[in-house]
């Protein structure tokens, strides 16, 4: 046997030459960064059966389990005024088919060591191999037969009412829900609130109409991972899914195009795409005695998953506030300043509407300081590049995030699935660590330009108004703060503005004796002793018909009809009591009800403001729908108050606003649209009164207009 001593000259050299490698190495520099590591996904088989349902297989045979992901792919659903029952559809998809009980789902659900969930788009099901077939047949019954019991829907609609009213207490929760409602507005779907009223008006059919709409085999995905061969998934998707075509579900169409189904209504989806702030607007929802302010600085951001600058706006939210403790809000308000225990960031991509948040929650003392620190990070990562260290500190940490995420198989799945919902390169993931070592501080700079906007923001505080007020109204460039509930409804709307000033010494008594001019005088407003008007509108997609009776000096009737169902009447006799009378009973007119009834009653109100006690100011000249228009502000007797706008040039009322409370708590926010002014009886009548925001929002349409004609008393009876 050979020797393994070595020579005593042999050994001394081994060690001389590392030696003198490691003297010449320059440790004042920071080795140069070797190339990015490749990236190896696994393939995936993906194919379409005939009914249109893609199928993504992705093997992993490393432990014997498979999940099945069935993913429908639509917009977001606006869901108006029974916002909420999407929040119901997940946990009532799988409370009972056609073939079993939520008891019996469930324990057939056990006895195979399963999962089994729903969501508003959607299943998720996992379990050994060996039972997967028989979890197959569960996923396919829930998938196609869910029935939606209504004792279930009732049990589930009492948990989430549960959960909004728990919402009060919460400020974080106030913060997110307002936040979201403030980002993209109430007319988009990722703005909507659940409130207590809403869920009131949700209902099982609805719910269940959703699932029949939606789910359908030409907008579906299957996903299967695991311990499954693309033979054996390809037999499973075509003997389960393959011969599927999904509910067939009666469609008609509304006056605006849209799909309009029993028991849903009008099928929305997407809504109006959310748009910045004019300029920086600080809004408040107020909880008196907090000790902390909840902040949040808010705006939507125009960023799809496939935009070319997403990675870089990844890169920019990881220095900003994205997670990492090094990140600039976390070192500025906790580290440097002492404010917070952390300060966070999120910049989201999505295909509809992305959007920007960054907040923290701080003691009172400190609100309007640390709101000003998150301002200033946002502004000072636009105007400079971010440091070296930075960068690849971000990079090391988004690039072992991603790493991680390697080692579970359905991230496989999900990056295929993304791929394709999000039109996607094929390359996206597996070149995600190159591009993402490419990303250059220069390019982080121009993503900060394009995608973050601290002028054109709302700063969002949840705290005790009174101990923090003062400091936010220096902050605020109006130098006001504007009000919110809990539910994101405006409480007292600041009725100034965005309006110029009027011309000096207008009054608002001036623009309303314009008004009553432009329709035809005092003198041929004085002959019209009687009014009515018949109306043709639409209402979640039925035809109906409206008609209004006035008669002086104060008697009021409006009914509205949908074929011979009355669906709502009112009645006002000119005494002190106003009932109405609807589907859902007959009851008497209070407080608020009852006090615009009073003014309804009047045939032009404008002329009766003195008499109703109304206060009514001049704010300013605004720009409404290309016109310019005097803005009237009106407070009412019970300390409510609406807006009206009329034509600079014509006198004509273009426009009403007021906040209406609702059932259940919150304000919503009525728009009323008054055009087509047409003579009858010596005085323009608008023909045309456009009303949106709420359950009622709807166009009416002046088909008859009669002056004096004569209206019987018993019309106006409250009896």
């Amino acid at each position: 046997m050979k020797s393994l001593l070595l020579h005593p000259l042999v050994l001394a050299s081994t060690f001389l030459i590392p030696a003198m490698t490691i003297a010449q190495v320059d440790r004042t520099k920071a080795p140069a960064p070797g190339p990015a590591p490749e990236v190896h996904l696994g393939g995936h088989k993906s194919f379409t059966l005939d009914n249109g349902m893609r199928v993504i297989i992705v093997e992993n045979h490393k432990i014997p389990i498979v999940s099945a992901q069935l993913r429908f792919d639509f917009p977001p659903v606006l869901q108006g005024d029974k916002a909420g029952y999407l929040e119901l559809v997940g946990e009532l998809l799988t409370s009972g088919t056609a073939r079993h009980t939520k008891a019996e789902l469930d324990e057939l659900v056990d006895s195979l060591g399963a999962r089994l969930s729903g969501s508003s788009d959607g299943l998720y099901a996992s379990s050994l191999k060996k039972n997967f077939p028989a979890l197959m047949d569960l996923v396919y019954e829930v998938a196609t037969a869910a029935n939606f019991p209504a004792d279930e829907f009732e049990k589930a609609r009492t948990r989430l009412l549960s959960q909004v009213q728990a919402r009060t207490d919460d400020p974080d929760q106030i913060a997110d829900v307002v936040g979201h409602s403030l980002t993209y507005g109430k007319d988009h779907p990722y703005g909507e609130v659940s409130t207590e009223a809403s869920l009131g008006k949700a209902s099982r059919d609805a719910v269940y109409q959703y699932y029949r709409y939606f789910f359908q085999p030409k907008q579906g995905y299957l996903v299967l991972v695991g311990d499954i061969t693309a033979q054996e998934g390809e037999a499973m998707a075509r003997k389960y899914f393959g011969l599927w075509k999904g509910a067939d579900v009666a469609v008609t169409k509304d006056a605006e195009g849209h799909d309009v189904v029993k028991d849903l209504g009008p099928v929305i989806t997407g809504g109006k795409q959310p748009k910045l702030p004019g300029k920086t607007r600080v809004a408040f929802v107020d909880r008196p005695g907090s000790a902390q302010s909840v902040i949040k600085v808010v705006f939507p951001v125009q960023l799809k998953p496939n935009d070319p600058m997403a990675l870089q706006a990844q890169v920019l939210n990881t220095i900003l506030g994205g997670g990492v403790f090094n990140a600039r809000l976390m070192q500025n308000l906790r580290e440097d300043k002492g404010y917070t225990y952390g300060a966070y960031s999120s910049l989201d991509a999505d295909r509809w509407c992305g959007a920007f948040s960054a907040g923290c929650s701080v003691r009172n003392e400190v609100t309007d300081s640390a709101v000003a620190e998150v301002l200033g990070e946002i502004r000072r990562i636009r105007t400079a590049p971010v440091t070296a260290d930075e960068l690849a500190l971000a990079k090391n940490y988004m690039a072992g995030s991603f790493a991680r995420g390697l080692e579970d198989p359905r991230t496989v799945a999900r990056f295929a699935l993304n791929t394709y919902l999000n039109d996607l390169p094929e390359d996206h993931y597996a070149s995600y660590l190159k591009r993402l070592d490419a990303v250059t501080a220069e390019q982080v700079q121009q993503a900060a330009v394009r995608f973050l906007h601290p002028d054109s923001c709302t700063v969002l505080v949840v705290g005790d108004k009174q101990s923090v007020a003062k400091g936010l109204e220096r902050i605020s460039p109006t130098g006001r703060l504007q009000d919110y509930d809990a539910n994101g409804d405006n409480v007292r709307p600041d009725p100034s503005e965005g309006a110029t000033p009027a011309p000096a010494g207008m009054t608002a008594q001036d623009v309303l004796d314009a008004y009553i001019k432009a329709i035809g005088g005092k003198q041929a407003v004085g002959k019209v002793r009687d009014l009515r008007i018949d109306y043709t509108t639409s209402i979640q997609g039925m035809d109906a018909a409206l008609t209004e009776y006035h008669k002086e000096p104060n008697k009021y009737a409006m009914e509205m009809k949908a074929g011979s169902m009355l669906l709502q009447r009112i009645a006002y006799d000119g005494g002190d009591k106003a009932t109405m009378k609807s589907m859902m009973g007959e009851k008497d007119l209070v407080d608020a009800d009852l006090d615009e009834v009073l003014q309804s009653a009047y045939t032009f109100p404008e002329l009766h403001y003195a008499d109703l006690q109304y206060a009514a100011t001049l704010i300013g000249v605004v720009d409404l729908n290309g016109a310019k228009a005097y803005r009237v502000n009106v407070k009412t007797l019970p300390g409510g108050q609406f807006d009206e706008y009329y034509d600079v040039k014509t006198g004509l009322k273009l426009r009403r606003k007021e906040n209406k409370t609702q059932e259940g708590g919150g304000f919503l926010q009525v728009v009323t649209d008054f055009s087509d002014y047409q003579p009858e009886g010596g005085v323009l009548f608008p023909r045309q009164v456009k009303q949106g925001g709420g359950p009622m929002a709807m166009t009416l349409k002046a088909v008859a207009v009669a002056v004096n004609k004569g209206i019987d008393g018993a019309v106006f009876s409250v009896e």
